[in-house]
């Protein structure tokens, strides 16, 4: 597999657990971040995934329960990035 597609299952996979949650996913198509917020909570209490760094944050006033589950969804993916990146497979060298 290559870089691009080993991101997107990570993104698959971090997608199909929030929604597992009852979060929903929201993305803007303009930076490369998602955003999780329950139906009829604060923006306050919403979750960034970040692509990039395969991270998810949440703000320093956010609800315990947006906490906990930022705090989940990071546990639970450790072993799902470890996993998929470990699919890498580099291109050949050419000289």
């Amino acid at each position: 597999m290559n870089k691009k597609e080993i991101k997107n299952m990570i993104t698959r996979t971090v997608c199909q657990f929030v929604s597992d949650l009852g979060y929903s996913v929201d993305d803007d198509g303009f930076h490369g971040s998602l955003t999780f917020q329950k139906h009829g909570s604060s923006i306050d209490d919403s979750i960034e995934w970040n692509r990039s760094y395969q991270d998810a944050i949440c703000l320093n006033w956010a609800s315990d329960e947006a906490k906990a589950d930022c705090e989940a969804i990071n546990e639970y993916m450790k072993s799902i990035i470890i996993y998929w990146e470990a699919q890498y497979t580099p291109k050949r060298a050419t000289a």
